[in-house]
């Protein structure tokens, strides 16, 4: 009887992106049941004559259900519509406009603000969810009286956490998508800052990179988090009096914050070039304790303490990304206390750059040896805060001055392209998601969506590669999905914005306040606390997950449940309905690539 329980919509089912589609884009929904289908205009209350072809795509296991996908690529003048089967089934509305995910994209950015932490969120900025400062005092230093000055960053997730790793990989989906599509961030989104000549994108990421800097020790060598030692209860942030710990440097953390300092130094350079120093300066330090540091520090919890671990076994992939970013962003010459794991050459001068590149090559070739090509199965993807692999990948393709040299660019692009090209295999059958059922696991939706990402990125690395350069990749390279047409990679990206948005097994969309059926419950202590009965628009929950890992989800689905069905729209639900900032930094890369 629980498998019951989560059916929704019942057995019939038109499942379709609650927000909408580009004119020019392919549309797809899924049904759960064959017929006919039609498009019909919402404002005119008539059916549209373009058709909707109906193709089966197979029983999805994880949809636990026969996929019927509808295709009605076809209308492509703006307006809303819905879709409407021949037994009286219909869609919820939708929209066909050139800018549609703008309004998203928007809010997914406007979310972090939601999220600051030591400051006073006011009316003006903030409406309804307003709230007083929070969290302004020194952290002590686990195990001692010392204390460190601490101010402003993002609230993790749904507690009241401030994490290294989690706030650099947020920065760095953030400032690699506005180096890559800076005309995607022309808008301001309401907050303090909008006005100021600077994209607000860049205003909200500088509020982390604040904090960040304030976590990096005299050595170099950077703090893993901030936290209480155990959870606050469900209290505003302001209303937890529980005494905030600095906890001890990691690998892990000083190899993130190493790369997104890079990042920072290059993208504020023009608009605060003071700031861009200091923090090129930081990821020097944090570059020199990496290299007389070369052990993994890997984090584990004290005993008594519960707040979140991110806890790493490898940090090959996090020394390659801050290597990768060093090397592209360094333009420093050798200092005498530069570390270095190569002799010096003859007739030659080492520099930094020689430097960087030989610690880069070294952790590459590492990575690929734990991580051989998955031959179609599921693969990492690269672009969340555990494996930050497809980081390192941005950092060396589309550098513009190709530091790295063709050979290692080349090596780059076919990682991205292989990975690829497995999520455009693994969308063939059922509802087109580039996911297996054991990738449902707490925080699926961040996989589908830095699925997207890599997907976005791979149709983006095809362009680096120059004409006289084709034939160097070979006819196995990149065309495993279909070709190396970038149109197919985007067309694939899109279909997993597609799923978070609505098209899926649950008929809803699982970011705040987009959809007829969008997410109303997410766990979020604020949201919660604040007793105000609307969630805070734009964030991106979860989702499904099959290790049922929360009581309330226990309720509702057991070892039987289809994997999309994994989930529950209740804050206490916390392993399938929480929120993460690098969950929406990863959604609103791709939202912005789709709004450019």
């Amino acid at each position: 009887m629980k498998k019951n329980i989560i059916k929704i919509m019942g057995k019939k089912m038109i499942s379709v992106n609650e927000t909408g589609f580009l004119p020019e884009a392919v549309k797809l929904a899924i049904s759960d049941t064959p017929g006919e289908f039609y498009i019909v205009d919402d404002n005119e209350g008539t059916r549209l004559e373009a058709a909707v072809d109906v193709n089966n795509a197979g029983h999805d296991e994880t949809a636990g259900c026969e996929v019927y996908r509808l295709d009605f690529s076809e209308v492509k003048a703006p307006g809303i519509y819905h879709i409407e089967s021949d037994r009286g089934d219909r869609s919820v509305s939708f929209k066909v406009e050139p800018h549609v995910y703008k309004s998203l994209k928007n809010a997914l950015l406007k979310f972090f603000y939601f999220q600051r932490c030591g400051c006073e969120l006011s009316e003006k900025h903030a409406g309804i969810f307003k709230r007083s400062a929070c969290h302004t005092s020194p952290v002590k230093l686990l195990g001692g009286n010392k204390e460190i000055p601490l101010s402003k960053g993002w609230h993790d997730a749904g507690d009241y956490g401030r994490y290294a790793s989690a706030g650099a990989v947020t920065v760095a989906h953030m400032l690699y998508a506005y180096e890559l599509f800076p005309e995607a961030f022309n808008e301001t989104v309401n907050i303090p800052e909008s006005g100021n000549g600077i994209p607000d994108i860049l205003n909200e990421c500088r509020y982390e990179l604040d904090l960040l800097s304030q976590m990096q020790a005299e050595d170099g060598g950077v703090y893993h988090k901030a936290t209480s030692y155990v959870f606050c209860d469900y209290v505003m942030p302001d209303e937890d009096d529980k005494e905030m710990v600095m906890f001890p440097v990691t690998s892990l953390s000083t190899a993130d914050f190493a790369a997104a300092m890079c990042i920072a130094s290059r993208v504020y350079a023009d608009h605060d070039p003071d700031f861009a120093r200091s923090c090129m300066h930081q990821a020097y330090m944090a570059g020199q304790w990496l290299m007389s540091n070369p052990e993994n520090t890997d984090f584990h919890n004290p005993e008594g303490c519960n707040t979140g671990e991110y806890t790493d076994t490898s940090d090959i992939d996090e020394r390659m990304w801050a290597f990768a970013e060093l090397l592209r962003t360094d333009t420093g010459v050798k200092n005498e206390g530069d570390r270095s794991i190569t002799a010096s050459r003859a007739n030659k001068e080492e520099t930094r750059q020689d430097i960087y590149l030989a610690h880069l090559i070294v952790e590459f070739d590492l990575y690929l040896k734990d991580h051989p090509h998955s031959d179609g199965r599921s693969t990492d993807d690269g672009f969340g805060w555990q494996d930050v692999s497809t980081l390192a990948a941005v950092a060396v393709i589309f550098d513009p001055e190709n530091k790295a040299g063709w050979e290692l660019k080349k090596r780059m692009i076919d990682m991205l392209c292989e990975r690829a090209d497995v999520f455009v295999s693994l969308q063939k059958e059922g509802c087109p998601l580039a996911m297996l059922k054991q990738d449902f696991v707490w925080g699926s939706n961040m996989l589908v969506s830095n699925r997207a990402d890599v997907l976005i990125l791979a149709s983006l690395a095809l362009e680096q590669i120059p004409a006289e350069r084709e034939t160097d990749r070979g006819p196995e390279k990149c065309t495993r999905g279909g070709g190396s047409d970038s149109s197919i990679y985007e067309e694939a990206a899109l279909n997993q914005l597609h799923y978070i948005l609505g098209m899926n097994a649950m008929d809803l969309s699982y970011v705040t306040c987009f959809g007829e059926h969008a997410v109303k419950d997410p766990h979020n202590r604020v949201a919660v606390a604040d007793k105000i009965d609307r969630p805070i628009p734009g964030e991106m929950v979860g989702g499904p997950c099959i290790w049922l890992a929360d009581d309330e989800i226990k309720k509702y689905a057991d070892a039987g449940t289809p994997a999309q069905k994994c989930y529950r729209d209740h804050y206490l639900s916390y392993s399938t309905n929480e929120i993460a900032i690098y969950w929406n930094s990863s959604l609103l890369f791709a939202a912005a690539f789709f709004d450019r």
